[in-house]
């Protein structure tokens, strides 16, 4: 192996969680081993040092890589405290990469990349998901998507970004000419967007060069949090374009959010934290890969899918004071029912046992017509809706849509009005005396012959069923 250049990859996980410092216990990796957790920190701030965790995942990943030419120094994951994961792999190869110019040497890191993320994606999941197990990484909050994929996906692969690091003495590649001119710090030369070149001995201690690259990865992580919320976002929008709110947790996405910004800015206090010459870095690698834009998009789409939850949040409100109105209404329906029973009972305390069942049938018609009248038309309306979001109109349905609630609704309330009156019916002809037998006409317009009381109350059925009387004729003679 050529030992002439050191290949380092640093690539950055979003992870929203909690670690804690006090205590770090071993814990097992199922199919894969122990690992033994270390505390370390950012020793490149100059400021109130950041602590991080520090995984050796080397005898975990170096067996299951294969990659002609290339052999795996290293991988150590870090677990910063601001949400971010940086898995960084130290490489070499078999061919002189200094022989390469800038763009072969980027093809290469490309492929690398690639290879790396599809290998080690199993083997990182099972990590992180023993980890959260084990209560390393505790309250974690995740993209919304991945919540609803459930906690068998703790890792975000779509937001991952990653620097390409080569360390070698004097290395001979030069900026490309679409990278802005930007005051680097020592040792540094940004050769492009996420690519650096640096001027140390390659057989530089690893932690040591984990220091000097951190500037830059930490740039990156910050990018990747970006791209989370920008992920985040987008699903939230499109489930709500489609109509399915339900599957959108507000407040876990507030949780996501929330610890989203706050990781963001945990990380953006390095400009201030870090030593002179790793500011310098630093603020170069974020001008070049556009970090600033990335954040103004992520401000004005988050800042839109707020307003949309909102709307969201505030129609769903509305649907659900329209359903407790009708409930109201039901239950209003209800009570005077009720109340019209017990003045039934106080003014006919004696009365035959067929009059009895008139009133109580009645003012039970009265009171389901009442509770169907105020719950049918939002069943129709729901079931509507249900219908049109499914299936595409054929044609303009929604007048017919409404004119169905109409009719429904009038069906209901003429029923009701003759529920009504037949228990007006029932209590007149207690109160009336014995007639004749009596001629009526019936709801279908036949006339028959009754004896009695029974006379009214036919009569009174058959105006309230709105069939129109001959000249001359009343309802009860």
């Amino acid at each position: 192996m050529s030992t002439a250049v050191l290949h380092l990859q640093c690539r950055a996980y979003p992870l929203h969680h909690r670690t804690p410092t006090t205590s770090l216990d071993a814990f097992t990796v199922p199919g894969h081993g122990e690992l033994h957790p270390v505390l370390g920190s950012l020793r490149s701030l100059a400021y109130n040092p950041d602590i991080t965790v520090e995984l050796d995942l080397t005898g975990m990943i170096r067996p299951a890589v294969a990659l002609p030419g290339v052999e795996v120094v290293a991988c150590h994951a870090r677990v910063l405290a601001a949400g971010t994961i940086l898995v960084v792999y130290a490489l070499r190869h078999e061919q002189d990469l200094r022989a390469l110019d800038l763009l072969e040497l980027d093809a290469l890191d490309a492929d690398i990349n690639r290879v790396l993320r599809e290998t080690d994606a199993p083997i990182l999941s099972a990590v992180l998901s023993a980890a959260v197990s084990s209560g390393l990484l505790r309250s974690v909050a995740l993209r919304p998507d991945l919540a609803v994929a459930g906690p068998s996906s703790p890792i975000d692969r779509r937001s991952a970004r990653y620097n390409a690091h080569f360390v070698g003495q004097d290395p001979p590649w030069q900026p490309d000419s679409r990278v802005p001119a930007v005051s680097s710090g020592p040792d540094c030369r940004i050769l492009l967007p996420y690519t650096y070149a640096w001027d140390r001995d390659p057989d530089t201690a690893l932690a040591e060069l984990l220091t000097m690259t951190e500037p830059t990865d930490i740039a990156v992580a910050q990018q990747s949090l970006l791209a989370g919320a920008l992920i985040a976002g987008r699903w939230v929008l499109g489930d709500l374009a489609h109509a399915h709110p339900a599957n959108t947790g507000v407040h876990a996405f507030r949780r996501f959010l929330d610890g989203l910004w706050a990781d963001f800015h945990h990380l953006d206090s390095y400009r201030v934290e870090s030593s002179q010459a790793h500011r310098a870095s630093y603020l170069a690698a974020r001008q070049t890969i556009g970090l600033d834009d990335t954040q103004e998009r992520a401000d004005k789409l988050l800042g839109y899918v707020s307003s949309s939850l909102l709307a969201a949040a505030s129609e769903r409100a509305e649907a659900l004071d329209t359903r407790l109105n009708r409930v109201a209404a039901a239950l209003t329906v209800v009570s005077a029912a009720s109340f019209g029973l017990d003045i039934a009972v106080f003014v006919l305390p004696q009365v035959s046992l067929w009059t009895k069942i008139a009133v109580v049938v009645g003012l039970l018609g009265m009171a389901t017509s009442g509770l169907v009248a105020a719950m049918l038309p939002g069943a129709l309306r729901r079931s509507f809706q249900r219908r049109d979001a499914t299936e595409a109109p054929a044609g303009p349905s929604g007048p017919a849509s409404v004119s169905m609630v109409v009719a429904a609704g009038a069906g209901v309330a003429a029923a009701g009005a003759a529920a009504a009156a037949v228990g007006a019916a029932a209590v007149e002809a207690v109160t009336a005396p014995a007639a004749l037998p009596a001629t009526a006409v019936g709801p279908t317009g036949t006339v028959g012959t009754v004896e009695g009381g029974g006379g009214a109350a036919s009569g009174a059925a058959g105006d309230a069923s709105g069939v129109p009387q001959q000249p001359g004729q009343s309802a009860g003679s």
